[in-house]
Formats: C-alpha cells, structure tokens, sequence
C-alpha cells in the first residue's frame, strides 16, 4: 500500500529536501515523466523506485550495466517507465543546503 504522502503523476509536483531524507512518493501510470532538482547543496540525490507498494526501495539505474541513478549537482532527466503503479521517490543525503525538486508529465 503506498504512502499517505503518494501523489499521482498527471501534472507537476515540486518540493525541498533541506535535512537527509525522501520525498513523498509518486506513482508512474506507465508515462514518461520529467525529474529536475535544483538548488546549491552538498550531498547525493538518488533517484528509487518501488515495486511492492513503499515496503522495498531500489536506487535506479542510470544505463544498462546497473550504474546507479545518483546525482551531486542539479540535475534535469527524463524518466521512461512502461509499467504502471510503480512508486518513485528522490532520496537525498545531506551535508548542506537544500534541494528544490519538480516532477511533472
């Protein structure tokens, strides 16, 4: 079962991640979807996913070979995922400052 914080992707969604921690999670409904995180910060933003409803989270991966989806300056992407209900979220360790994020489809 996903989260109270869950937010369908439809539209656009923004927030800040000013201490280590997740965003609220959001469910892919099999769309391509945009990820922009922006701000001056020191520390590591990953990208995870969610196959069994928030219980178990996975870094993605960035290409083929299983590099992860990691990423310490801000950063625009574009997300393909053909399969639906599939929850994402952007996790980020802290050393300073604070990162603004926007998904959106």
């Amino acid at each position: 079962m996903a989260s109270a914080n869950t937010n369908l992707l439809g539209g656009a969604q923004s927030g800040d991640l000013a201490a280590t921690g997740a965003s609220s999670t959001f469910v892919n409904e099999g769309k391509d979807f945009n990820v922009s995180v922006r701000g001056t910060f020191v520390g590591t933003v990953t990208l995870d996913r969610s196959f069994d409803g928030g219980s178990n989270w996975f870094v993605c991966s960035s290409d083929s070979a299983g590099t992860a989806a990691s990423w310490t300056a801000p950063f625009s992407v574009m997300v393909t995922d053909r399969e639906e209900n599939t929850l994402y979220r952007l996790s980020f360790t802290r050393t300073s400052g604070t990162v603004t994020y926007r998904i959106s489809q």
